[in-house]
């Protein structure tokens, strides 16, 4: 009975300050003069809010008199902001209203980001670099550019301070709180609708995290009709990258799809004996029957593999210089990794979103299946198979308690210099020892995870009034 009386006193309190004020226009490409679909229109400092459909069309209601500023923002377009002034029962109309390109945007789409950060090797040494590369804050994109190879934490905060969702599903892993960039690497073009919610900002969608929350839009019908195909090379983390996206945009019957593939390799990156080989694949399909409904499905697929390196200590850098990694040796005539990094697990999204006049409501689920794992040499009753040992350095003889001897510390230092990689036919040749009575000193093992996930979110918003604004979820 009170909260049949609540909704009616809110409900009364609506209706009281309620006016038939109406503000419309139309929005157009400036190049084209083609409409935009998917923008998103607000009254600053209010909650009115909508999209334009599919002809450029859109209309906010219910506004009360006074002055106002409306805000445009779509991606690949500059931000337009159209200050105006609305009495009683009058209906504003902007027209045809032309939004430009963002050429610094364009420029920044065609750079090549390959930060180390996104496929952090152990998670006592994951740090929020790729958080960074999410937002367009100019401080955050400027310190992920300059210093995510630092170990950069905003406010030192590890990653799983910060929240990413795609289509309101969250992408932070279950078992350790932080976003796993490499499932969703490679699709940049697809991943460019996104909005940031700085620390605990109140925000729509979810409470968010310390650092923030990211979400990223992968609904067809807002992104940029058009073909889109990039190549570039590197020295970091890959070589070589080949890009081919197709946005449909909206057709007359509602339809709209959106695919992309990429393929990203390196025999070695820029440290020794890091290979990298991914590929990545997009699909998305929607269909938008009038303003108010929209369904659409989403599937991606990136699959990685790759060699990692090893931070090493000062004595090791100082001997064998900065692209040394330990972690390799030569194996019949070709670099073999010891710790290779795979991951296997496609993603598939439905969502459905109502937009009404005063309520939304958006629904997603998720399914996430698949395997992660990454080797690593073992060994028993055996000497260490590292070739940066503490007990193969110069270090380990100068440091002895018993007293420096620097004859074996040079002997140490030019060995190392001379052998500084893993001896693969060695390790082999151990296991084959008949002292081992049939048991092997050394083992390649894998750590893996399996995992199925399914996932459900749904978010609802209802604006009684220029004031009052009410957002539930679950």
């Amino acid at each position: 009975m009170r909260s049949g009386v609540f909704i009616l006193i809110c409900l009364l309190f609506e209706t009281l300050v309620s006016q038939e004020n109406k503000v419309e226009g139309s929005l157009f490409d400036a190049r084209t003069n083609l409409p935009v679909n998917g923008a998103s229109i607000e009254i600053e400092d209010s909650f009115h809010k909508t999209q334009s459909l599919a002809d450029g069309y859109f209309s906010l209601e219910n506004i009360l008199a006074g002055t106002y500023v409306l805000k445009i923002t779509k991606e690949g377009y500059l931000v337009k902001r159209l200050p105006f002034s609305i009495t009683a029962d009058q209906t504003v109309n902007f027209r045809s209203v032309f939004l430009e390109v963002d050429v610094q945007e364009l420029q920044q789409e065609n750079s090549i980001s390959l930060a180390e950060n996104d496929f952090a090797d152990d998670i006592e040494t994951d740090f929020s670099g790729g958080m960074l590369q999410a937002t367009r804050d100019i401080f955050l994109t400027r310190a992920a550019f300059d210093f995510s190879q630092s170990f950069f934490k905003v406010k030192g905060y590890d990653s799983k301070y910060g929240d990413v969702f795609i289509n309101g599903i969250r992408m932070n892993r279950v078992f350790n709180g932080r976003p796993q960039w490499s499932n969703f690497g490679g699709i940049n073009d697809v991943l460019r609708n996104q909005e940031y919610f700085y620390g605990m900002e109140a925000n729509p969608n979810n409470f968010g995290g310390i650092l923030g929350a990211t979400y990223i839009n992968t609904n067809p019908a807002f992104m940029r009709s058009g073909i889109r195909v990039s190549a570039s090379a590197s020295n970091k983390s890959y070589t070589d990258r080949l890009m081919v996206t197709y946005n449909s945009g909206v057709q007359n019957s509602g339809l709209s799809y959106s695919i992309s593939a990429s393929r990203r390799l390196a025999k070695e990156g820029y440290i020794d004996g890091t290979l990298y080989d991914a590929y990545s694949v997009f699909g998305a399909i929607g269909y938008q029957p009038n303003a108010q409904h929209t369904l659409y499905f989403t599937g991606f697929y990136t699959p990685n593999r790759r060699g990692k390196s090893s931070a090493v200590t000062n004595e090791v850098f100082e001997l064998v210089g900065r692209k040394y990694n330990p972690y390799w040796g030569t194996q019949e005539g070709e670099r073999r990794n010891s710790r290779i990094r795979e991951i296997e697990e496609p993603i598939f999204m439905f969502n459905y979103e109502y937009l009404g006049d005063k309520l939304s409501v958006k629904l997603g689920a998720a399914y996430q299946f698949g395997i992660l794992t990454s080797s690593r040499l073992g060994y028993y009753n055996a000497p260490s198979p590292n070739p940066d040992y503490y007990r193969y350095l110069p270090s380990f003889y100068i440091n002895n308690p018993s007293g420096a001897n620097f004859e074996n510390a040079n002997l140490a230092k030019e060995g190392f210099i001379n052998d500084p990689q893993i001896h693969w036919n060695s390790l082999y040749s151990a296991n084959l020892s008949e002292t081992n009575n049939g048991k092997s000193s050394y083992v390649l093992y894998n750590d893996a995870t399996e995992e199925n996930l399914i996932s459900v979110n749904i978010n609802a918003n209802y604006t009684f009034n220029e004031f009052f604004k009410l957002d539930t979820g679950f």
